[in-house]
């Protein structure tokens, strides 16, 4: 295998100014939203013409396809680290408790995501296909589970929506942990992994016979 050929004083310092240019789009996309982002905007919070950000960013839809992706990027690196050699029940498990190691780790790329997936105006290729991997991820070993009988569910129920069920989950033990819950913590309070191993034994549970 050849060595990747060394970046060049000048590659690094484009890639340090494409860095700069994003630190501050992200900033502003979660302030207005990617409906209101524009170039101008954010070639003024970084300090730079708007002529020279075109030298790195043609559209204010390339930024917001460049923060998606690198947002969802890191949570597929999360993802990732999962054995895929895991038992399908533990490899859910793993998954979603990966979800909210990425959240507690990332919440500035969770709100990127969130506000970039929750108003119109995002380009569509970055709204699918850039989130695609870290979504197959998940419900794959769903997908699985069902076609191996190891899974029950309502036959109305389709695997799409069953990863959405546990998606929901996850994402909502993940905006419940965001809240202070200390004067009810007698009434409101869990542990997400066994939040997770119950609902997954609840799912084996409801085979049919």
């Amino acid at each position: 295998m050849e060595p990747e050929p060394r970046l060049t004083r000048r590659d690094r310092r484009r890639m340090s100014t494409r860095e700069e240019i994003l630190v501050a789009a992200r900033e502003l996309l979660l302030e207005v939203g990617p409906e209101a982002l524009s170039l101008r905007q954010v070639a003024r919070r970084a300090d730079f013409s708007p002529a020279a950000l075109y030298t790195y960013f043609s559209s204010r839809d390339d930024i917001v396809a460049a923060l998606f992706a690198e947002s969802f990027a890191r949570l597929d690196a999360y993802l990732r680290r999962v054995p895929t050699d895991l038992p399908l029940q533990k490899r859910l498990v793993e998954l979603g408790m990966a979800y909210m190691d990425f959240a507690r780790d990332n919440p500035m790329d969770l709100r990127c995501i969130l506000a970039a997936t929750s108003q119109e105006g995002l380009p569509s290729s970055s709204g699918t296909a850039v989130g695609l991997g870290a979504v197959r991820l998940i419900s794959e070993p769903i997908r699985e589970a069902m076609e191996r009988g190891i899974f029950g569910a309502d036959p109305l129920l389709s695997p799409a929506e069953m990863a959405y069920g546990c998606w929901a989950l996850v994402h909502g033990m993940v905006s419940i942990n965001a809240i202070d819950l200390t004067e009810v913590a007698d009434e409101v309070s869990a542990d997400p992994r066994r939040v997770l191993e119950a609902f997954v034994t609840l799912l084996m549970s409801s085979k049919p016979e």
